[in-house]
C-alpha cells in the first residue's frame, strides 16, 4: 500500500482578467467554461510527507508562485528536488506571473489570490493524515495531436512584409509526435489520477476562461471514480505539438492564399473540440482500463540542475536560471525542465523517463539543433513575445545533455 493525501481547489478568477497565451488584443472576461484548478498529491513515507506534485491550470506557473509553495513545503522538510510544479499550459488562464505580458497582461491581486488558496490547500494537505491505497500503472497511444512546424519554400506575405521562413506554424501530418499516454492511479476512499500526455491546449474555440482538454479528461475522470478525484496533469514536450487542423472545404480563395501566405491551422467548432477533448479523455481511460498493480516499496528522491539562461541565449539575464529536475516517485523517474522543450529533444532523454515541460519558471522554448538549423517560431518567432532577443549559443543539445547527466 501507498500513503498519499490529494485534493484540488478552484483558481478561477472572481471578476473579470485579461487571459494568457496569445499576442494582440487582450482577452478579458469572467466567463467560465468548466473549471480552472490546481491540484496537489502528497505522497509519505513512514508517516510523513516526502514529496508533492502539482498541476496548475495555466499557461505557466511562473518564479513567485514556485517559491511560495516551495516555502510551504519546506515548512515540512520536504527538498525543493522532491517538489514538482507543472503548468498544464492551457491558452485560456489568467496569468500567473507578470513577466510576459505580451502574452497577456497580468493582475497582481488575482495572483495573489491564487498564491493564497494554493499555498492554503497544501499546507491542509500537508498537515492531514495520509490514507493508505493502491497503485496501478497503464499505458495506451493514441493519434490526437499533429507536428506543427511544416517545411514551407515558398516567400509568405505577412503584414510586415515578404518573409522568408523554411518552417512555417501550420499542420505537418509527417513530423514527430509522443503519443503515448501514462496514467497513474492511486486508489484508496478517493482516487488520485497522474496523467501525462504531450499537446498543446491551444484549441478551445470559445473566448472564456476554460482548462481546455485537461479540464475535458478532468471531468471524465470525476464521473468514472467520484467528484473527489484529483487530477495530476503533466505536460510532456510539447513545444511543436499541438491539437491537428480540422479540415475544411478547398476552394479557389484558400489556394491562393495558401501559395502567397503559406499554410496555415484552422480553428475548431466547439463540437469539433469537444469530439477532440473527449477523444484525449477516452484515452486515458483506456490507459487506465489497462493499468496493472504496481509495486508499492518504490524510492522517493530528486535532483535538480540549473544554468544561468545566457549559456544558452547570450542576450538574456545572467540571473535568470534554467531548471531540470529529476523525481523518482511511484516507481518512475519523471524529468521536468522550466522551459517549452520541442519533442525532438525526447532523444537526448533517458528512454523510460516521463518527460515534463512548463515547470516552475518556463523562459521559452527550448529547441533542438536541428530546429535551430531551420527556424520557425519555436527558434526565432517567439522570441520578442518571450521577452528575449538574440541568436542562440551554438551546442544547446550538448548543454541539455549535461544537464540530463547532472540530474541522473
Amino acid at each position: 500500500m501507498i500513503s498519499f493525501s490529494h485534493g484540488s481547489v478552484s483558481i478561477a478568477p472572481n471578476r473579470p482578467v485579461p487571459l494568457a497565451g496569445w499576442a494582440g488584443a487582450a482577452r478579458v472576461t469572467d466567463e467560465l467554461f468548466g473549471t480552472l484548478e490546481a491540484n496537489v498529491l502528497v505522497v509519505s513515507a513512514a508517516g510523513f510527507p516526502r514529496a508533492v506534485l502539482i498541476s496548475i491550470d495555466a499557461l505557466f506557473v511562473g518564479r513567485k508562485l514556485s517559491d511560495a509553495i516551495l516555502s510551504v513545503c519546506g515548512e515540512f522538510s520536504i527538498p525543493s528536488s522532491c517538489v514538482l510544479i507543472v503548468a498544464s499550459h492551457t491558452h485560456f488562464a489568467p496569468p500567473l506571473e507578470a513577466d510576459k505580458p505580451m502574452l497577456g497582461l497580468s493582475c497582481e491581486d488575482h495572483i495573489l489570490d491564487v498564491s493564497r488558496r494554493l499555498t492554503n490547500k497544501l499546507r491542509a494537505l500537508l498537515n492531514e493524515g495520509p490514507s493508505e491505497g493502491a497503485l496501478r500503472k497503464g499505458k495506451f497511444e493514441i493519434h490526437a495531436s499533429v507536428n506543427r512546424r511544416r517545411p514551407w519554400h515558398l516567400p509568405q506575405i505577412t503584414r510586415d512584409g515578404l518573409r522568408f521562413e523554411r518552417i512555417v506554424l501550420a499542420p505537418n501530418e509527417h513530423g514527430p509526435t509522443l503519443p503515448m499516454i501514462t496514467a497513474l492511479v492511486m486508489t484508496g476512499a478517493t482516487t488520485c489520477v497522474v496523467w501525462g500526455y504531450t499537446c498543446h491546449p491551444t484549441s478551445f474555440p470559445g473566448a472564456c476562461i476554460s482548462a481546455d482538454y485537461p479540464g475535458v479528461v478532468r471531468e471524465a475522470l470525476r464521473r468514472r471514480f467520484g467528484p473527489e478525484t484529483t487530477s495530476i496533469f503533466l505536460q510532456g514536450f510539447a513545444g511543436d505539438i499541438r491539437p491537428p487542423s480540422p479540415s475544411r472545404a478547398w476552394t479557389a480563395s484558400s489556394a491562393l492564399r495558401t501559395l502567397l501566405q503559406g499554410p496555415r491551422f484552422h480553428g475548431m467548432t466547439f463540437d469539433e473540440w469537444k469530439h477532440w477533448a473527449n477523444s484525449v479523455a477516452d484515452g486515458v481511460l483506456r490507459a487506465i482500463d489497462l493499468a496493472h498493480d504496481a509495486p508499492d516499496d518504490f524510492p522517493i528522491d530528486g535532483s535538480i540542475a540549473s544554468i544561468a539562461l545566457d549559456r544558452l541565449l547570450p542576450q538574456a539575464e545572467p540571473t535568470r536560471l534554467v531548471e531540470m529536475q529529476r523525481l523518482s516517485i511511484l516507481g518512475e523517474e519523471i524529468l521536468s525542465v522550466s522551459a517549452e522543450p520541442v519533442c525532438g529533444l525526447e532523444a537526448l532523454c533517458p528512454k523510460d523517463a516521463l518527460l515534463v515541460g512548463y515547470s516552475r519558471d518556463v523562459f521559452g522554448y527550448w529547441p533542438s539543433e536541428a530546429d535551430i538549423a531551420l527556424g520557425g517560431y519555436e527558434v526565432a518567432g517567439f522570441k520578442s513575445l518571450f521577452g528575449l532577443m538574440g541568436e542562440w549559443r551554438t551546442g544547446l543539445d550538448q548543454v541539455f545533455s549535461e544537464m540530463v547527466g547532472s540530474v541522473a
